[in-house]
């Protein structure tokens, strides 16, 4: 296909001649040459690529990827997303995901350092402080920093760490109390004198011992110190008894009994009567013999202590029948126990020393005043009384100072359904100071003292709009008026009944319709007497004796033998009743045939 710098153009002798007949071999050949150039790949100068794949046409269109462009990495596209501006670089925050940071002149002055000794001096180390840095070890560190612990500062120890601690004052010295522990103690002017002795002797001196005593007191043993003090053979003796005693009886005034014998003696030293010990303490061998029978007087005024794993004080009634108490100590609970028969014995009273906790299981109070007192020691701090069920308290009732909503007697109950409920008489004092509470809500208890008209008009609904309506006496009726009084409703006055009353009512009166109550079933012709005048009820057509009534026949008496149909329907008849009578008449009777 004839193409000049890749651009097609057709052959010669294609294209058609006016007047001329087209000639096939050229057409032809122009056609099958479009039709070549067609499935051929488009040259780039005529707007094609130039190959049948994209490589190719990549490579054509100068878009060679990794040649003349860039191929696709996650990380360059999270790159170009980033702004950048002054003194910023980037750095990764995740796989392929890049952020930017402040890089400043100075950090850039570190990163173009080729050593991190030359880094260092960038930021301002001395050649000294760099030989610190690359120690090894502490051990090494303190050796360059000329701390050497044992050559050039003291290795810490807990006794000087102690005695560092203390704070010195004149005239002290320090002492060791404990391992590693020191403390102070006083060091006077004659302390120093004596621990400047150059001996013992010198030391005694200082100390006041006079020279005879320091004889005596370096005596090897008791015979030489004896023979020291000038001592003889009786003061070795271990008693003085009848046989190495040969002397008077030595008086009370020298510690003696002043007799030889012991009635004399026990006389002498006040002894002989038990109103006569006014002091010491009585052997136990005396408490469990002879006084064990009951003492009648016993008065002390010092401390009588019962000491034992479980001290028990036992109060014994001795009247026929009485019963025993007793008052006993066990771990931390001090029990007032009682019996009936003096050996078993069951817990009446129980205090908890440890809690200061009091338990008993009944109390029964007979005082007419004041028996039970709960006092508190400041304001604000309000004794209660609890009830408790299952370890769970259930309510309890508190007298509360001040004078707040909530501050008074309070009957308190924990475990109301749907909230906490409680009644305070409030310290406020009047008839509004009855409170209800329910589950932290205020209600006032309403009652007469405290309740108006117009609370009780709220109550029941009486509102002023409703006090204004009235009461209508209606048809047939009298009386009524606005209801803020009673009203009474009359029936009026009923109006006489005529032949043809029917049920009615007026402005104040009111008529009725007679019905017998179908009381006439039916009536056959000729049966009834003379009525002079007859309807049927929602007919407003009247009907005379004799007349032919549509359906049926209504006849006179004189025809009383027979004739027309029993009459049907609801029928008002007027005249008088009975065969024979004569037409007309007064009223008599209505009857409703049916």
């Amino acid at each position: 296909m004839p193409r000049t710098g890749g651009v097609y153009s057709p052959p010669a002798g294609t294209k058609g001649v006016s007047n001329t007949t087209i000639q096939s071999v050229p057409y032809n050949a122009f056609v099958d040459d479009l039709e070549a150039d067609a499935n051929a790949a488009r040259p780039v100068t005529a707007g094609g690529t130039g190959s049948t794949t994209a490589s190719g046409a990549r490579t054509n269109l100068g878009l060679a990827i990794g040649t003349n462009v860039q191929a696709f990495d996650a990380g360059l596209q999270s790159i170009s997303g980033l702004t950048t501006s002054a003194d910023k670089m980037i750095y990764t925050t995740a796989s392929d995901v890049y952020a930017t940071t402040a890089l400043t002149p100075f950090a850039r002055t570190i990163l173009d350092d080729a050593t991190a000794g030359d880094a260092l001096t960038t930021l301002g180390v001395s050649a000294f402080a760099k030989t610190v840095l690359d120690d090894a070890d502490a051990a090494t560190a303190r050796a360059t920093l000329g701390l050497t612990i044992g050559t050039n500062v003291q290795a810490f120890d807990p006794d000087l760490a102690a005695i560092a601690a203390l704070v010195s004052a004149a005239n002290k010295l320090p002492y060791a109390t404990g391992s590693g522990t020191w403390a102070l103690s006083d060091f006077t002017a004659f302390g120093r004198t004596l621990v400047d002795d150059a001996d013992a002797s010198t030391a005694l001196t200082t100390l006041g011992v006079s020279t005879y005593v320091k004889t005596l007191l370096d005596d090897i043993d008791a015979a030489a110190a004896r023979a020291t003090l000038g001592l003889g053979s009786l003061a070795t003796a271990n008693t003085i008894n009848n046989a190495n005693w040969s002397g008077t009886a030595l008086s009370v005034a020298n510690g003696g009994t002043g007799s030889a014998t012991a009635a004399a003696a026990r006389t002498a030293l006040g002894a002989d009567s038990a109103s006569n010990l006014t002091a010491g303490a009585l052997p136990s061998a005396r408490l469990t013999g002879a006084y064990t029978s009951g003492v009648t007087d016993f008065t002390m005024s010092g401390l009588f202590t019962v000491a034992n794993s479980a001290p028990i004080i036992r109060l014994q009634d001795t009247t026929v029948s009485a019963y025993d108490g007793r008052l006993r100590l066990d771990a931390n609970n001090l029990y007032i126990d009682g019996s009936s028969d003096g050996a078993t014995y069951a817990e009446v009273l129980r205090f908890e020393l440890d809690t200061k906790i009091g338990y008993m299981n009944q109390l029964f109070l007979g005082s007419t005043g004041e028996a039970i007192r709960l006092n508190a020691p400041t304001a604000g701090q309000d004794p209660y009384v609890s009830f408790y069920a299952g370890g769970v308290r259930q309510a309890y009732i508190q007298s509360t100072d001040g004078t707040g909503i909530n501050q008074g007697l309070r009957l308190y109950n924990d475990i109301a359904t749907g909230g906490d409920t409680a009644l305070t008489l409030r310290n406020s004092g009047g008839v509004d100071s009855l409170e209800f509470q329910v589950a932290g809500v205020e209600y006032t208890v309403f009652h007469t003292g405290n309740l108006t008209s117009a609370d009780l008009n709220s109550i029941y609904g009486y509102t002023a709009a409703s006090r204004a309506v009235d009461i209508i006496a209606g048809n047939g009726l009298t009386g009524g008026g606005a209801i803020s009084a009673d009203r009474t409703l009359a029936i009026g006055t009923p109006s006489t009944l005529t032949a043809t009353s029917t049920n009615s009512v007026g402005a104040d009166t009111h008529a009725h319709d007679v019905d017998w109550g179908g009381g006439v079933a039916s009536i056959a012709a000729g049966a009834v007497g003379s009525y002079a005048w007859c309807q049927r009820v929602n007919n407003t057509t009247g009907y005379t004796l004799g007349q032919t009534v549509p359906g049926t026949d209504l006849e006179s008496a004189s025809s009383s033998s027979g004739g027309g149909a029993a009459l049907s329907g609801t029928w008002r008849c007027m005249g008088n009743i009975g065969a024979g009578s004569t037409a007309g008449g007064s009223l008599s009777l209505f009857l409703r045939i049916s």
